[in-house]
C-alpha cells in the first residue's frame, strides 16, 4: 500500500500540492496564529489604548484569515485534478475529510462573528488606512452579548482543532511516514517521497486491515 505520484504534467496528481496551495495554508496558519496570540494579549493588559491597538490588529487578522479561506477554496477547485492522492485507509481518509470541513467552517465563522460583533457593540471594522467595511448587523447589546460567547466559545473549538490537525500531521510524518505533511511543505522543507522507506510502507500494508 504504497502513496500514488504522477507527474503533474500530465494534469494527474503528483506527490506535492501547487506552491499556491502550500502558500496559502502556511499564511493561513500564520494569521491564525497571530489572531490567537493578539486576542490573548490584548486579554491581558489593562492599559485602554493598547488594548484598542490589539483590537485593530486581531480584526485585521481575522479579516485576512477570512480572505485566505476564499483564495484556499478557490485554489484547491481549481487544482482539484492535481491534488496529492494519498492512499489512506478508508476511516484515515474520512477522518481527513471531515477534519478539514470542520476547520473551513470554523475559519468562515469565526471572522464573520468578530465582524458582527464588533458592529453589534456599534463599532465598525475597518481596513488599517483603506476604508471602513458595510456592517453586518446594526448595533444591539444583547445580540453582542450573545455573539461575543459564541466567538470565545467557537475559538477554543478552533484551537483544539488546530492542534488535532498538527497531531494528525505529525502522526503521517512520524509513524506512517507516508508523504501527507511532506506534501504541504515548502520545497525546502520536504523530502522525495521514495524516502519514506520501508519502515513507512510495512506500516501502511499493516493498515491494510483497517479499510
Amino acid at each position: 500500500m504504497t502513496t500514488r505520484s504522477f507527474a503533474t504534467s500530465s494534469g494527474r496528481s503528483s506527490d506535492r500540492h501547487r506552491p499556491l496551495t502550500i502558500v496559502l495554508h502556511w499564511l493561513s496558519a500564520a494569521a491564525v496564529l497571530g489572531a490567537f496570540a493578539v486576542a490573548w494579549s490584548r486579554a491581558a493588559s489593562d492599559e485602554t489604548s493598547t488594548r484598542a491597538a490589539l483590537m485593530v490588529v486581531h480584526q485585521t487578522a481575522g479579516l485576512l484569515v477570512l480572505a485566505l479561506l476564499l483564495l484556499r477554496v478557490g485554489a484547491r477547485i481549481a487544482t482539484l485534478s492535481t491534488a496529492p492522492r494519498h492512499d489512506l485507509p478508508w476511516a484515515m481518509h474520512a477522518a481527513s475529510m471531515g477534519g478539514h470541513l470542520l476547520l473551513y467552517g470554523l475559519l468562515l465563522a469565526m471572522p464573520l462573528i468578530g465582524w458582527s460583533l464588533a458592529n453589534a457593540h456599534g463599532h465598525g471594522v475597518r481596513l488599517p488606512g483603506m476604508f471602513t467595511l458595510p456592517d453586518l448587523v446594526g448595533a444591539d447589546p444583547d445580540l453582542a452579548e450573545t455573539l461575543e460567547s459564541w466567538h470565545v466559545g467557537l475559538s477554543w473549538v478552533l484551537a483544539a482543532a488546530v492542534a488535532a490537525h498538527a497531531a494528525a500531521a505529525a502522526f503521517h510524518h512520524v509513524v506512517r511516514r507516508d508523504g501527507v505533511l511532506r506534501s504541504m511543505l515548502p520545497a525546502w522543507g520536504s523530502r522525495p517521497m521514495a524516502e519514506s522507506g520501508a519502515a513507512g510502507q510495512r506500516y501502511a500494508e499493516q493498515s491494510k486491515g483497517w479499510s
